[in-house]
């Protein structure tokens, strides 16, 4: 205690101390809310039947949009494609509880075009019965299209365009 103002001093200790229980709590919530988000949107389902060790050669994309469920992934979706199927990684802060995915083309279907607020993508479902639904910006699709064993409808032809789904 300080004779002077009577107020106990807080040992040193505590405030070395602190710097280090902040990044262990805070490390521990980010992996948690990281790990749930993979949960309810459905990316553990997809990982149970389609995880992957190694990313595989193919067009790359990085930092995408994406949405798998209802879980979007604003910039944190590395994605890369051939003519075996979709190659899905999020960025490295998002990687708990994420495990690398490859989709086969073949289990990729029902495939619808849209768009919303000028952002065009494409919405499919995965497996049959489903495991889950994802959505990626067009251009994935359209700058791989010759290396797919099946066509993306355009624009025209889409059964939904409205962003809701």
């Amino acid at each position: 205690m300080n004779q002077s103002t009577g107020v106990e001093e807080i040992p040193v200790w505590i405030i070395a101390i602190f710097p280090f229980a902040f990044l262990i709590i805070f490390s521990s919530f980010w992996c948690f809310v990281t790990g749930m988000l993979s949960y309810v949107g459905g990316w553990r389902r997809l990982a149970s039947r389609f995880r992957s060790e190694e990313e595989p050669a193919g067009k790359h994309f990085t930092g995408l949009q994406g949405q798998i469920g209802f879980v979007s992934y604003r910039g944190s979706l590395d994605c890369t494609t051939n003519a075996d199927g979709l190659f899905l990684r999020p960025s490295l802060l998002f990687r708990f509880g994420h495990p690398l995915i490859f989709i086969p083309w073949a289990q990729c279907h029902d495939l619808t075009r849209g768009s919303f607020l000028g952002m065009r993508w494409v919405r499919m479902d995965i497996g049959s019965p489903r495991i889950a639904r994802i959505r990626l910006p067009a251009r994935v699709f359209e700058e791989t299209n010759a290396s797919q064993p099946f066509q993306v409808p355009n624009e025209h032809s889409s059964r939904d365009t409205s962003g809701t789904h």
